[in-house]
């Protein structure tokens, strides 16, 4: 087995503990559901990957989830910010991912009108710009720019500075 499949088996293996723990903290509080979060992110960075691409992806990845897990939760901007900017210091797997970022970010500034929304559409236009930066005929490119289109239109946030 080359290193390309055990890097793969491993986080595969991540993937499982990370979707195990969701299933099992479902109905949990945030406040219950994110020390479990880190407890597995410690474990899974002590005994699981090795390299340190795989150290990083795995915060990444448990950054995202309790990211989306306060979105979910509709938490406040005190618990909501914080994950937002553990992502923002980790960055972006992907351009999908810093899309799926931007656009929770965008819809929980539109369930909390009183929050400035500057940054959300900051957010939304950098992921446009990299979706933009795909080749034309990617699957991925068209997709996202076709639900960022819709989102745009339903969330009253605009292409452009200020739109």
């Amino acid at each position: 087995m080359n290193s390309s499949e055990i890097s793969k088996r491993r986080f595969e293996e991540v993937a499982r503990a990370i979707d195990e723990l969701l299933v099992t903290t479902f109905d949990d509080s945030f406040e219950e559901l994110e020390p479990r979060f880190t407890a597995l992110e410690r474990r899974l960075l002590r005994s699981v990957v090795k390299t340190e691409f795989e150290r990083r992806e795995v915060k990444r990845r448990i950054a995202e989830t309790l990211f989306t897990e306060a979105f979910g939760r509709n938490c406040p901007w005190p618990v909501f910010g914080r994950t937002l900017r553990r992502i923002q210091r980790l960055g972006y797997s992907h351009s999908e991912r810093r899309y799926h970022v931007a656009c929770l970010y965008a819809q929980w500034c539109q369930r909390h009108p009183e929050h400035d929304a500057r940054e959300a559409r900051r957010m939304l236009d950098e992921a446009e710009q990299r979706i933009r930066r795909l080749p034309r005929d990617h699957w991925r490119r068209m997709g996202l720019l076709k639900k960022l289109s819709e989102l745009r239109a339903r969330s009253g946030f605009p292409s452009g500075p200020e739109a």
